[in-house]
């Protein structure tokens, strides 16, 4: 893989959420990446049905999504071998929705600048995501 572009499907409805993450990655610079940004569930579900990525990341609260359990659901039931990992704004309430199989990071912790620097490297969580078999599967 370390030759090859990663793929990436974020699902996100927040244009700036997206873009974070997007930056946050190419500052990072050390490994080639595209994002394929989706804004719904709806949209979502046809994207990782046709498959191609090599990462999911799933914001759970979307427009068209009653509760983040669906979200989680309908992803995982879509998203065949492709590996998912969680990134959402409201973690902590979130949380209790996740088992604890499911890989998440919260986005206010993750680009929350602490002397400098972000206290969560994005990438290397993205690259671990993708690099280790037992990251998660589902």
């Amino acid at each position: 893989m370390a030759n090859q572009a990663l793929h990436v499907l974020h699902v996100e409805d927040d244009f700036a959420d997206a873009m974070l993450v997007q930056q946050a990655v190419c500052e990072a610079g050390d490994f080639d990446i595209s994002f394929e940004v989706v804004r719904t569930l709806r949209e979502a579900k046809l994207r990782m049905q046709a498959g191609g990525f090599d990462l999911i990341l799933l914001d759970l609260r979307l427009p068209d999504s009653v509760h983040p359990t669906e979200t989680l659901e309908v992803a995982r039931s879509s998203a065949g071998a492709t590996p998912l990992l969680v990134l959402s704004g409201s973690m902590a309430v979130d949380r209790e929705h996740l088992g604890e199989e499911i890989a998440s990071l919260d986005k206010n912790a993750s680009f929350k600048v602490e002397r400098g620097r972000k206290s969560v490297n994005i990438a290397q969580v993205i690259r671990n995501a993708v690099a280790t078999e037992d990251f998660l599967s589902i």
